[in-house]
């Protein structure tokens, strides 16, 4: 078997575990390699700029469609009540304060950037 993409076209049940395996070792793999680049003092910038896009992207703070637990992201906030605003407003805060606490603490505990 020839293994170019177009030999799966119409194997469903090829295409329905490689897209597992992306989901599961592919986030894994793509998470680990991320976090090292972030933590590698030797990193490029743009190296480390990439990464750490990734990783928000992985924890679903960059991309509002993977947040599934938060009820008011599945709006547009053109689309929101002055209510449904002002409490988005607070939750984007909260994570915001989240976010800071997390980048101004390094490994030993001692307040740091991100790629300290």
């Amino acid at each position: 078997m020839d293994n170019s993409f177009d030999d799966l076209a119409g194997d469903d049940e090829m295409r329905a575990e490689i897209a597992r395996r992306a989901r599961s070792e592919g986030i894994k793999a793509a998470y680990e390699s991320a976090l090292a680049i972030c933590q590698d003092k030797n990193a490029p910038a743009q190296a480390k700029s990439n990464a750490s896009r990734t990783l928000f992207e992985i924890g679903g703070m960059l991309n509002r469609a993977d947040r599934k637990d938060e009820s008011l992201s599945s709006k547009e906030p053109h689309e929101m009540t002055g209510d449904e605003l002002r409490a988005y407003k607070q939750q984007f805060e909260r994570k915001a304060r989240q976010l800071n606490a997390v980048l101004n603490q390094s490994e030993d505990g001692k307040p740091g950037g991100a790629f300290d």
